[in-house]
């Protein structure tokens, strides 16, 4: 947040905002993850990517990070009416609001909770975003010197995707940032391996009341969760691949073993936040559990989990199910989406940013192969894994979760109660001063700002004025239906969509359109049971998309069309 309200070339709040309109930018933003931040942006026009990418280095590199910067975004003192010493004195700031908002709800807190203690002593242990609870302990200095050692240039890495020459892109790097630095030693920044239990650990936590509860007597959450594969240490692991494999066939769809033995027989109302493999930490983790459970149901699913297990150790996945899942694993890496390169990095730098594998997110395919290859030769393939690393693993957690309706109510009281210790000890000084920095704070926000010194795309200069065209070949096939054929370079899938025509609907069902489009692929057929053709759309496309589409006569006259729309994507060998 900091970095981005103005630096030495762009002396400029919210740069990033003020070159929406200066750009024609696909994708501009700044995220947190648990272990690194990244200030990602993407463009189809190579005057605007380097404009962009002069005005990202700047902002990061050589940011102003003024202590006013650090007072509006991070936290600060006020009085409930600006200037007025004797209302009540509160906490302000930016991220300080919006992590209140990010902790607000029950999913938030057990998450954080589970992950807390999953981790116990490594950097993941920690709210990366911060707590609202700890942020006001973090001064100025602090946020200065961490800064000055995480964000240069020998704690970075950089990104790039698409066909625009390499070479220039590093120049450009060299000569705006990279030249104006010497080598740190940043190897303190190493984030540690967790150190795993060695037996497993159980925890009981608080958590908030949700605001509608439909059962006053379910209202608990149990979860348990494994610390697994260390990305870093086995950087191309087979045995991650095929846990994220497993992780699906446990917990996703109605047909998986997790929801077949803990949602259908009604033990809570959904799965635990947090459940499933997750890969985005140095080491990755699998957690599955429920949300509103009854309390004397909690042993019950503990014991429900770990039997579950138990009878995949014996038996196995069926490779039929298998098959649907790396069908999808195979398609996911196919598609070529508007943001693949944004996304292809996304998927590598939880493990790039350690000095691990760059390239994670593009051996999808070499490691599909792998695990066929591995299920082929060893038919005790699946009962070895799950024996490994669910019911051999010490480092197992379980986590029981009971709601309190005045969880938030008590942060807040204790909130104020710190304050008013605080106010007690002020001076008149101390509050004129708080009172003085509100009212020039506000005075700042208010003053417009230059914002022409940021570069802009000049359309008339840099954008090429042809048209590009794609041609669509109009055919009919089998009974005369009309097809429109696009033929484009789709890496290998195809995308179809097929329209039915409403016309002649009776209008009494036209208010459940839209509840007729959620919900036909959930429902089964009269051939297949919703199970079945759930796993039939899972082996042989991307899932399916269901709308209903008004189409207007475009040339205004006439009545417009209105029909249902179902598309998907699929492998060229499935689209038959």
């Amino acid at each position: 947040h900091t970095v981005l309200c103005g630096s030495k070339k762009s002396p400029v709040r919210d740069p990033f905002f003020n070159m929406l309109r200066r750009s024609l930018s696909t994708f501009m933003n700044a995220m947190t993850a648990s272990d690194f931040t990244c200030y990602p942006f993407s463009t189809m026009n190579k005057v605007d990517y380097s404009n962009l990418l002069g005005v990202y280095l700047d902002a990061c590199f050589f940011p102003k990070i003024k202590e006013g910067d650090f007072s509006q975004e991070g936290h600060r003192f006020e009085f409930a009416t600006m200037d007025d010493p004797k209302s009540d004195l509160i906490y302000k700031g930016i991220v300080f609001n919006e992590m209140k908002g990010a902790m607000g709800s029950q999913s938030a807190r057990f998450g954080r909770e589970l992950g807390a203690n999953l981790f116990p002593t490594s950097t993941y242990h920690w709210n990366s975003g911060g707590d609202p609870v700890n942020i006001p302990d973090l001064t100025y200095e602090q946020l200065k010197a961490f800064h000055a050692l995480h964000y240069h240039p020998s704690n970075a890495k950089f990104y790039t995707y698409g066909d625009l020459p390499l070479e220039e892109t590093l120049q450009q790097i060299e000569d705006l940032a990279l030249n104006r630095f010497d080598r740190l030693d940043v190897s303190k920044l190493i984030v540690e391996d967790e150190q795993r239990f060695k037996a497993p650990q159980a925890v009981e936590v608080t958590v908030p009341a949700d605001a509608i509860v439909a059962d006053a007597n379910k209202q608990s959450i149990i979860s348990l969760a494994w610390l697994m594969v260390n990305q870093i240490k086995d950087p191309v692991s087979l045995e991650n691949f095929a846990l994220n494999v497993a992780g699906d066939l446990l917990t996703s769809g109605p047909q998986s073993y997790f929801y077949e033995a803990l949602l259908e027989p009604g033990l809570g109302s959904g799965f635990a936040p947090g459940t499933g493999y997750g890969g985005s930490r140095r080491e990755t983790s699998f957690a599955v559990g429920l949300k509103d459970v009854a309390e004397a149901d909690l042993k019950k699913v503990e014991t429900t989990i770990l039997e579950v297990l138990e009878r995949i150790s014996r038996e196995g996945f069926p490779r039929d199910r298998v098959e649907a899942v790396m069908h999808q694993v195979e398609l996911d890496a196919a598609v070529v989406t508007t943001q693949f390169g944004l996304y292809a990095g996304f998927g590598a730098f939880s493990t790039w940013v350690h000095d691990g594998d760059s390239l994670r997110s593009l051996r999808t395919p070499e490691l599909a192969a792998k695990l066929n290859a591995a299920l082929d030769a060893d038919p005790q393939f699946w009962q070895k894994l799950i024996k490994k690393w669910f019911l051999d693993n010490t480092h197992r957690l379980t986590v029981t979760a009971r709601t309190d309706p005045d969880y938030d109510k008590k942060l807040d009281e204790a909130e104020k109660k710190k304050l008013k210790s605080i106010e007690a000890t002020l001076t008149e000084e101390q509050k004129a001063k708080i009172v003085a920095n509100a009212l020039a704070l506000k005075e700042n926000q208010d003053m417009k700002e230059d914002v022409s010194i940021l570069p802009t795309l000049v359309v008339s200069e840099a954008v090429p004025k042809e048209i590009k065209k794609w041609g669509s070949k109009d055919m009919k096939i089998a009974k005369g239906i009309p097809l429109q054929y696009d033929e484009q370079p789709t890496n290998g899938v195809a995308y179809f969509t097929t329209h039915f025509s409403l016309d002649g609907l009776p209008e009494r069902l036209v208010p459940y359109l839209d509840l007729f489009c959620e919900f036909i692929d959930q429902v089964g057929t009269e051939k297949m049971k919703y199970k079945d053709l759930a796993e039939k759309i899972k082996l042989k496309t991307g899932g399916f998309s269901v709308e209903s589409v008004l189409r207007p006569i475009a040339d205004g006259k006439g009545t417009p069309t209105v029909s249902l729309a179902i598309g998907s994507p699929a492998l060229e060998r499935n689209v038959d």
